[in-house]
C-alpha cells in the first residue's frame, strides 16, 4: 500500500492532539504536499476559531514526493520520467504558505537557509506557547 493514501491527515490530526491535549505543545511536519491535501484554509481558520494554536512546520520541496514516486513506479522509462519525474508533481514556483496562516491571525515565516531555522522556531514557539497562537514555519528545502 503506498504511503499517499495517508496524505492530508497530519495537520487535522494535529488540531485533533492539540483539542485533546490543550496545554501541550503541538507540532506538526509536514511535506508541502501533504500541507496541501489537508485543506489548510480550513484548518487554519479551524484553529483560529477553537482557539487551538498549533506549531506547523512545512517542509517546502515544491513536489508532490508522492505523486512523483508513483510516476517513476509506473513510468520510469517513459516521458513522464524526464526532468526529474516532476510531469504533474511540480508545485513551482512554490506557495508562500506563511500567508496562510497569517489570514487567519497566526504567525508565518519563511525560512530558505539552514542556520536560520532555530531562530525561526523559537519565534515560532514563542508565538504559540506565550501568544497563544497558531503558527507555521515554510522550510525552502533542495530536493
Amino acid at each position: 500500500m503506498s504511503p499517499a493514501g495517508g496524505l492530508g491527515w497530519g495537520l487535522p490530526a494535529a488540531i485533533g492532539a492539540k483539542l485533546a491535549a490543550p496545554d501541550k505543545l503541538v507540532v506538526a511536519t509536514l511535506g508541502d504536499g501533504a500541507y496541501v491535501f489537508a485543506n489548510p484554509t480550513a484548518c487554519h481558520w479551524t484553529m483560529q476559531v477553537q482557539n487551538l494554536p498549533v506549531l506547523a512546520v512545512v517542509f517546502n520541496n515544491q513536489l508532490y514526493g508522492a505523486v512523483r514516486s508513483a510516476t517513476l513506479g509506473m513510468y520510469g522509462k517513459g516521458t513522464a520520467a524526464q526532468d526529474g519525474a516532476r510531469l504533474l508533481a511540480d508545485l513551482r514556483p512554490g506557495t508562500a504558505f506563511e500567508k496562510l496562516v497569517e489570514a487567519n491571525g497566526g504567525y508565518g515565516e519563511r525560512v530558505e537557509k539552514p542556520a536560520d531555522l532555530p531562530a525561526a522556531l523559537a519565534r515560532a514557539k514563542d508565538a504559540v506557547l506565550r501568544e497563544k497562537r497558531q503558527a507555521l514555519l515554510n522550510v525552502v528545502c533542495e530536493y
